[in-house]
C-alpha cells in the first residue's frame, strides 16, 4: 500500500491500492469484502483520496457485510446484528450469557468452546422475537389478501433468505437474516407473503408487492451486498 487513506480508516473499511497500466480509476470490493482501489500508475495520489472522499457516500452504501465464522471468536471481533456492528466482548465468568449494548455484545462464558454456542442461541432466540413481530405487522397489513396466518419456520439456508409453502401454510425465513437491516427483513417477509397471492414473479406479483414495498427493487439490490454464511 502506497498511502493511506483517513478516510476509510475512520469507517474501518479494509482497502487496497492496486497502481497499474489502468485506463482508469476505479474501486470495488472483492470477494473478501475488501475495497479494491485500482489506479493508473500516473494517477496522483492526492487525486486518488479526493476521489473516495467524493464518492464515499457509495462506498458506505456497497460495503459488504464480511462471513462471521462459528467456529472461532476472540475480543474485538466485528458482530453484525440488524445491519449495525458490534464489538465482540468475550468476559470469562462462571454463568453463561449474551448481552447486548449500545455498541458491544458481551458473551459471558466460561470457556472458548462455549462462545460460538451461545452467540448461537442468542441469534436464535432474538429471530424468533424479530421475526415473529415482524411477521404479525406484515400480515395485518396485507390480511385483505391472505385467509390464514402463515406458520413460521426458523432455519440455516445456504442460498435462501427465505420460502414460502403455499399448500401447508408456511414461511420459511433465513436465521442469518437476523444480521442484516429490519428494513430488509421486512422485504423478504413482504415477498414472501404476496408470494400467497401470486405464487410466481409475474408483473401481478412485482405489482403487489410494491404496494408494500416501494422501493423493492432497490432492497432487493441491497441484499446482495450481504454475505452472510455460515458453515
Amino acid at each position: 500500500m502506497s498511502y493511506t487513506i483517513n478516510i476509510l480508516d475512520s469507517y474501518n473499511i479494509p482497502y487496497v491500492i492496486i497502481k497499474k497500466t489502468y485506463k482508469r480509476v476505479t474501486v470495488k470490493y472483492n470477494s473478501n469484502a475488501v475495497l479494491e482501489i485500482r489506479q493508473p500508475i500516473n494517477f496522483p495520489d492526492v487525486k486518488m483520496i479526493e476521489f473516495i472522499e467524493k464518492h464515499i457516500d457509495w462506498i458506505l452504501i456497497h460495503k459488504p457485510n464480511r462471513p462471521i465464522p462459528h467456529e472461532k471468536y476472540k475480543n474485538g471481533d466485528t458482530y453484525l446484528f440488524l445491519g449495525k456492528e458490534y464489538k465482540l466482548v468475550i468476559n470469562y465468568s462462571n454463568y453463561e450469557d449474551v448481552l447486548l449494548y449500545e455498541n458491544e455484545i458481551v458473551v459471558h462464558s466460561a470457556s472458548d468452546l462455549h462462545v460460538g454456542k451461545l452467540l448461537e442461541k442468542f441469534r436464535f432466540e432474538q429471530a424468533e422475537i424479530v421475526f415473529n413481530e415482524i411477521l404479525y405487522r406484515s400480515f395485518i397489513v396485507m390480511q385483505e389478501h391472505l385467509s390464514k396466518y402463515p406458520t413460521l419456520i426458523i432455519k440455516s439456508a445456504k442460498s435462501r433468505w427465505g420460502c414460502c409453502y403455499i399448500n401447508e401454510n408456511k414461511i420459511m425465513l433465513n436465521i442469518s437474516l437476523i444480521h442484516i437491516p429490519l428494513s430488509l427483513i421486512e422485504y423478504v417477509v413482504f415477498h414472501e407473503l404476496v408470494h400467497f397471492v401470486h405464487p410466481n414473479h409475474s408483473k401481478d406479483f412485482h405489482e403487489l408487492l410494491k404496494k408494500y414495498v416501494f422501493d423493492e427493487k432497490q432492497k432487493r439490490n441491497r441484499l446482495k451486498d450481504y454475505c452472510i454464511t455460515y458453515k
